[in-house]
């Protein structure tokens, strides 16, 4: 089960039952959405987010969190529903999944 999150701004905090240390951040930018995986999430969701968009476009001056800036919004649903699946499911098989 997913949780959802509005933090004061415009970021959005998504976390799933099982996991109790980390989250998957979303933020609106004026080019898309800025999507940053924390803690067990990171772990999760590095190699979906790598092979399906690339290199991780930067990450913070403390080097704990990366994220990548994705400008579609079918993408960013993809990337929550992949989220949402087991953790055991490849990216290759989360790739042929459309929502």
């Amino acid at each position: 089960m997913l949780h959802f999150q509005v933090n004061k701004g415009e970021r959005h905090r998504i976390t799933r039952s099982g996991i109790t240390r980390g989250s998957l951040w979303v933020a609106p930018r004026t080019d898309g959405y800025c999507i940053t995986p924390a803690g067990e999430v990171e772990t999760l969701m590095y190699d979906f987010l790598h092979t399906n968009f690339g290199n991780e476009r930067g990450e913070d001056y403390k080097g704990r969190w990366k994220w990548w800036n994705i400008t579609d919004c079918g993408d960013v649903a993809r990337v929550i529903q992949h989220f949402a699946e087991p953790k055991d499911m490849t990216p290759n098989e989360s790739a042929a999944t459309t929502l």
